[in-house]
């Protein structure tokens, strides 16, 4: 009544009459193999159905039965993992290619830059030369102060409102003999003098 099988199994060639444990009501006749399949089983339901379920699941797919091809598996993903490290380490080289390129850039533009702030040196220390070469003289000893003020003034009118190098102008003057100093009125310069200059019209 299970397997429809028209064989017993039985040495005596008699089906067996299969019952219900619990009730004793009977149930039908089965082979030998049927019989057992439900005592093996205890009749119960889940493990029947537990078996029809392991008997349909694809068991090729179990890892103990891939023998060569879990090699080709296994060899499969550690070839992706290379080659996603590999795109990774592309990646980096990029960006790092990138950023030399951005640096070398910035380089340049420092070396530029340099280079006007060194032109623009030159150019007020030689302004600072011309002005202290037409405005200012050593003063003898005793003479009048000439204040800061004056000095700025002198510097504007000469060099047409370009701004004064100021420690430029004072390490010339110190060249001169002068010497800085401070007073409650303001400061002063000591041991230089101003004239007027042999061109009036000299413009850096």
């Amino acid at each position: 009544m299970i397997c429809a099988s028209a064989v017993s199994g039985f040495k005596s060639g008699i089906f067996a009459v299969d019952h219900c444990h619990g009730s004793g009501v009977v149930r039908g006749v089965l082979c030998q193999s049927c019989n057992f399949l439900l005592g093996n089983a205890r009749d119960d339901v889940d493990v029947l159905l537990g078996a029809i379920k392991y008997l349909l699941k694809d068991h090729a797919a179990e890892p103990w039965n891939q023998g060569a091809r879990r090699a080709e598996v296994l060899a499969e993903r550690q070839e992706r993992r290379l080659t996603a490290r590999l795109a990774q380490s592309e990646r980096a080289l990029d960006a790092a290619e990138q950023r030399v390129k951005e640096l070398e850039a910035v380089l340049v533009e420092v070396a530029e830059d340099t280079a006007v702030a060194a032109r623009r040196r030159a150019r007020d220390a030689d302004a600072v030369e011309k002005f202290v070469g037409e405005f200012i003289v050593p003063a003898p000893s005793g003479s009048s102060r000439v204040t800061a003020g004056a000095l700025r003034t002198a510097w504007a009118d000469w060099a047409a409102g370009v701004s004064c190098p100021v420690q430029s102008l004072h390490e010339a003057l110190h060249r001169l003999g002068g010497r800085h100093r401070r007073s409650s009125t303001g400061r002063y310069w000591d041991g230089v003098a101003l004239r007027s200059p042999s061109r009036p019209d000299a413009r850096t």
